[in-house]
């Protein structure tokens, strides 16, 4: 028998469709590594895409997800009614700990707190409330990045300008399972809090009770942290790093608790804080009221970012966890707790990001 040998003709590319997939390449990497985010118009520009192929996804849940070569396109946000996504390079992912997977599930909601009407407040409540049926965590973030302006993009600011702080709170942080066993962790270790200090030696200046070693619980909430660090720092605004270090300590604040103005990156040891984190938490039916964390905006006196008169008020809510900048003054107002019971205070596990 002869053999049949199939001939197949060379594939032929042009050279100036490599460069334009190189241009194309280069764009989205640059895109991936700015952190920018891009509408769907501007993604099917980019990709050469039909339109019509992602329009439809506008209305679609957040975080859709697909890969183009070796880059990752996340559906993330919503800014008015045009959907927003974000790109990563998979060659520059790390491998991420099995929370990556429960984050990706996360409802993200983003609102200009400056200039939302009343109905868009009372939208975002009702998506708040159904959110919190499934069990999802969610981020909520009440500054729309374009909003959000940083003292050192301008190094000699007028001193009448005011620099508007800006957060992340992400809801349902913990399963309810790992909240049960915190409670009861915290319980178990009550002969272990003592009282904190300050680098003042003020005991007016802050009042409330701190664990500092809790070893079955610190590389959850470290593990945690990091997994959702991109999230937070495109939120927020700023340039993508890895974080050096994590830190975690257990605080409560019991009747009559609070800490007054501060900042979490003022000295020489703590200055390369980048990020500062609170996570609430406590026994239900809330028992206590107040202790509320404000968040100052910033203003210039003398060469110096200080605080300002107007502020961000974030109320202690169960199970949720607030990220700020660390160089932004805070504070922390009195609690009441009438019963005054250890098992009565709010609990919090807070700390902060190095770079």
């Amino acid at each position: 028998m002869s053999k049949i040998v199939q001939k197949t003709s060379p594939i032929k590319i042009s050279p100036i469709k490599i460069d334009a997939l190189i241009d194309r390449l280069d764009a989205v990497k640059h895109l991936a590594e700015s952190g920018y985010w891009i509408t769907t118009e501007e993604l099917c520009v980019l990709l050469e895409l039909d339109p019509s192929a992602l329009q439809s996804l506008n209305f679609k849940e957040p975080l859709y997800t697909f890969a183009w070569r070796n880059f990752i396109f996340t559906q993330i946000a919503s800014q008015d009614t045009v959907r927003m996504w974000s790109i990563a390079d998979q060659q520059q992912r790390t491998n991420r700990v099995s929370i990556e997977s429960e984050l990706k599930q996360l409802q993200i909601e983003v609102v200009n707190d400056r200039q939302t009407s009343q109905a868009q407040l009372q939208s975002q409540s009702d998506l708040q409330s159904q959110s919190h049926g499934n069990g999802q965590a969610q981020i909520i973030i009440p500054t729309a990045t374009t909003t959000i302006s940083h003292p050192t993009i301008n190094p000699h600011p007028p001193e009448s300008e005011i620099f508007p702080s800006a957060y992340a709170l992400v809801e349902n942080f913990f399963t309810a399972q790992q909240l049960q066993k915190l409670l009861q962790y915290v319980e178990e270790q009550q002969p272990n809090f003592t009282p904190t200090s300050n680098s003042a030696n003020d005991p007016n200046y802050r009042r409330s009770m701190v664990l500092h070693s809790f070893p079955e619980f610190t590389q959850l909430m470290m593990e945690r942290v990091r997994a959702i660090m991109p999230y937070i720092l495109t939120y927020l605004g700023i340039e993508s790093f890895i974080p050096s270090n994590v830190e975690a300590q257990l605080t409560l604040h019991n009747d009559g608790n609070y800490y007054k103005v501060h900042n979490d990156s003022g000295s020489p040891d703590t200055a390369n804080r980048v990020l500062t984190y609170v996570y609430y938490f406590y026994r239900e039916p809330k028992p206590f009221s107040g202790g509320e964390l404000l968040i100052y905006d910033s203003k210039v006196e003398n060469n110096f970012y200080v605080a300002a008169s107007t502020y961000k008020t974030i109320q202690p809510k169960n199970n949720s966890i607030v990220f700020f900048l660390s160089r932004y003054m805070h504070e922390v107002l009195p609690v009441s707790c009438p019963t005054k019971a250890f098992l009565d205070s709010r609990f919090t596990i807070n700390g902060w990001v190095r770079k």
